[in-house]
């Protein structure tokens, strides 16, 4: 493993300290697994608009996808942009 060292908020740092506790496992690990999350988001992506943009069109057997296909898209972007 690599040392690195960062700058949290206090009240990150309470936070992830009082999750640490809950979960019984240390606030390192929590950090890691933060990490981990952030990379696969940024990995899935494919790096080609028109797959991203089917990808986005939500759960197979929707009927009114042709009418409503803005506003399923809208809301799978906010969603992949959390």
């Amino acid at each position: 493993m690599t040392r690195v060292q960062i700058l949290l908020t206090e009240g990150q740092d309470r936070r992830l300290e009082q999750l640490a506790r809950r979960l019984r496992t240390s606030k390192a690990r929590l950090v890691r697994e933060g990490v981990d999350t952030v990379l696969q988001r940024h990995e899935r992506r494919s790096g080609d608009p028109l797959l991203d943009l089917v990808a986005q069109a939500g759960r197979v057997g929707r009927r009114d996808i042709s009418r409503r296909h803005d506003a399923y898209l809208a809301t799978a972007t906010r969603r992949r942009s959390r």
